[in-house]
């Protein structure tokens, strides 16, 4: 099985869509966003970002066979007040391929990316603490626990290069 992860190009923006409702219908805890609030909306917000093939905004795709089977986007912003940083979001692989490194995939597809965004050193990202398996997998990544988020819920991680 062979795993190609790319920016996910304007000409696959409806495959995109369909995987965003997907991974918050499947996994609503794992996400902010709600399916329906998403479902009922006609033109998503990465939508937009894949369709104006932002260099420092966009999804990256994890592809076997043309199927667009994994998403994480990242964004050259975050909430967190760490200058000179990224955030990770989105991050989502569909049930019938987890378990093949498809998310540590996506996230080393990323990194390569990103260390191309000048002003950008470090990439952060929060995820739920109940989610062990997404914490394993980041820890795997090279992120660290950078720390826990106010609301009690998340933890916040965060990866650095130069």
């Amino acid at each position: 099985m062979k795993i190609i992860c790319k920016k996910i190009p304007p000409s696959d923006s409806l495959l995109y869509r369909a995987l965003r409702l997907e991974s918050l219908k499947q996994n609503p805890e794992a996400f902010e966003t709600s399916y329906q609030e998403s479902i009922n909306n006609p033109l998503i917000h990465f939508e937009k970002l894949i369709k104006e093939n932002s260099q420092n905004k966009f999804v990256m795709g994890a592809y076997i066979e043309n199927q667009l089977v994994g998403m994480c986007a990242f964004v050259d912003y975050n909430n967190h007040g760490v200058i000179d940083s990224g955030t990770i979001i989105q991050m989502y692989v569909t049930a019938k391929f987890r378990g093949f490194n498809i998310s540590q995939s996506l996230l080393l597809s990323i990194k390569s990316e990103v260390i191309e965004i000048h002003n950008i050193h470090a990439i952060l990202l929060e995820v739920k603490k109940f989610n062990s398996i997404a914490i394993n997998t980041y820890l795997k990544s090279d992120f660290r626990i950078y720390k826990d988020s106010a609301n009690e819920k998340d933890i916040l991680m965060i990866t650095q290069f130069n």
